[in-house]
């Protein structure tokens, strides 16, 4: 069965935060992670993401490693200043063993490879969170 787009349950979905400068790609991740039922914010830079941060709580992020205004394992030690123990995931294009050891090292809870499929970053969510739910039509 095709997959449809779904309006988040305001209630119990789970709050993601993706930064990635890529626009078209923060695009398409916005869109996979909402049909996959996440509310979804946005931010193309460190300083966007720390703006959306400041004001709303988040179960998950999603953050890219290079930035145009700083890197990623940088910010995630910003957020979790800002928010203590959230699960973040550090991604990059550009990936080698020294960034994930460094992502490691710096609390991330994954670093993966580009490109990642939603679905595959969902899974390693539900791992991360200890839950098994997935989304099925």
């Amino acid at each position: 069965m095709a997959p449809h787009y779904r309006e988040p349950n305001r209630q119990t979905a789970r709050k993601l935060l993706i930064t990635e400068d890529d626009k078209s790609l923060l695009c398409m991740m916005c869109w996979e992670f909402e049909e996959l039922g996440y509310q979804v914010t946005t931010a193309a830079s460190c300083g966007e993401a720390l703006d959306a941060i400041s004001g709303s709580r988040f179960d998950l992020a999603l953050l890219d490693y290079n930035l145009p205004d700083g890197v990623g394992t940088e910010l995630m030690q910003e957020l979790h200043q800002l928010q203590p123990g959230l699960p973040v995931i550090l991604y990059s294009g550009l990936a080698s063993g020294g960034k994930a050891s460094e992502a490691e090292r710096c609390g991330a809870s994954r670093f993966v490879a580009k490109p990642v499929e939603a679905r595959t970053l969902h899974a390693m969510f539900n791992a991360i969170l200890g839950k098994s739910r997935i989304i099925t039509d």
